[in-house]
């Protein structure tokens, strides 16, 4: 006589090994039940969600399912026996919440209320039900609720974090200020997130500084600054102050972090060139002068020497352009005319031709760099911008043998 023991070990094989064409066909008829329920046939739907649920009686899946559909179809009694067979052994918070939500769609708001609130306590007894309870809440845009929740879980598990939840509902309800407040727990929380975070924030700032949100925000970031300078308070603060355009002010905190991590000026110099992109030059030349004062990198103090060249070019009066062809050659004194300097010599080569309007003197001095030991794609750069040249001087037939031509020029 087999065993006890032998006889459970079996059952439980058999239900790991359901045979996968079993399961297949319990994916097609959950989808086609899906189907008629988007296309609102739900007597259909209901016919094949009750199928599944028979095979299977313990899945939540299916349960979900069946009460949406009675809903759907106004019989709430139906939904309602379906939810209370599962809660008469077990006072499952998930299944109350659903049997409030029943409660509530046939106006009977005090029951609800009773039922949502066992919920939401039974979260004392077992911490870890706020997940499925908070989002049965979420799910059914009952969002003081949900919110009760994650506070509450919050006093229960010290170790979890819930802002990332509280934000989202905050959104949800409009509550900006605390959506941004919860937001920023999370950052101090998780400092791993930051970029994500300023992509979630910044559907809810503008170029104006003067909204509410901007200056909600901005509140929070000064005083989390004040309580506890944290370097992602400060780079959050910077990105604020470059969605409003305030490139001068996003300079000063990136200096702070600069002055705490001096390891790289890549944000600095990311921050000099969007201030020029976007035709603040005081602030993008202040950026570009204070790199040259604090790096000892040879590229960068390269990249800082050409932006200012550059820049100055831009408003230069004719005796201006003679002084600043007199440092193009000085950097070439000092750096040289090498692969590694090729951006500087296109842009010389730019302002010989299109500022100082020389262009031959341009195009010889260029033919010099496509000499030099460079890649292919380097050499490509050379040819746009020899072609360029030659446009302005409407050699068109030049130009486009030089696009066309694989061997130097």
């Amino acid at each position: 006589m087999m065993s006890l023991k032998r006889i459970l070990l079996l059952s439980l094989t058999l239900l790991l090994f359901v045979p996968a064409s079993a399961q297949r066909e319990d994916q097609k008829q959950l989808e086609l039940a899906d189907g008629y329920y988007k296309r609102g046939e739900f007597q259909k739907a209901l016919l094949t969600y009750q199928k599944l649920y028979e095979a299977q009686p313990y899945s939540y899946t299916y349960i979900y399912k069946m009460v949406d559909t009675y809903r759907q179809l106004e019989q709430y009694d139906k939904a309602l026996k379906i939810l209370e067979q599962k809660i008469i052994k077990n006072r499952n918070p998930l299944m109350l919440v659903e049997i409030g939500y029943n409660y509530q769609l046939t106006d009977s708001i005090n029951k609800a209320e009773e039922l949502f609130e066992e919920a939401i306590s039974s979260i004392e007894k077992n911490p870890n039900y706020v997940y499925g309870v908070g989002q049965r809440f979420e799910k059914h845009s009952l969002l003081p609720q949900a919110i009760k929740t994650y506070k509450k879980a919050t006093v229960f598990l010290p170790e979890k974090n819930f802002s990332i939840q509280l934000a989202r509902i905050y959104g949800d309800m409009g509550e900006v200020k605390n959506m941004f407040s919860s937001y920023l727990d999370y950052v101090a929380h998780k400092p791993s997130t930051l970029n994500n975070i300023k992509r979630n924030l910044s559907q809810f700032v503008s170029e104006s500084r003067d909204t509410e949100n901007n200056k909600s925000l901005r509140f929070l970031l000064l005083k989390k600054i004040q309580l506890s300078p944290d370097t992602y308070w400060y780079e959050l603060l910077s990105w604020l102050y470059v969605q409003e355009k305030q490139y001068k002010k996003s300079f000063v905190q990136e200096k702070a972090l600069y002055r705490r991590n001096p390891e790289s000026l890549d944000r600095i110099i990311d921050l000099a060139i969007t201030a020029e992109d976007n035709k603040d030059i005081e602030t993008a030349t202040d950026i570009f002068s204070y790199i040259l004062q604090t790096s000892q990198e040879r590229d960068v103090l390269l990249l800082a020497h050409q932006s200012l060249l550059e820049i100055e070019a831009k408003s230069a009066t004719k005796k201006q352009l003679d002084k600043i062809k007199e440092s193009y050659l000085s950097l070439f004194v000092d750096y040289g005319k090498l692969g590694s300097t090729l951006s500087l010599q296109l842009s010389y080569g730019q302002f010989l031709a299109f500022k100082m309007n020389k262009p031959k003197e341009a195009s010889d001095f260029l033919k010099q760099s496509y000499k030099l030991d460079i890649s292919p794609f380097q050499e490509g750069l050379v040819k746009l911008r020899l072609a360029d040249i030659l446009v302005l001087q409407e050699k068109f037939n030049e130009a486009l043998i030089l696009h066309t031509n694989k061997n130097k020029p």
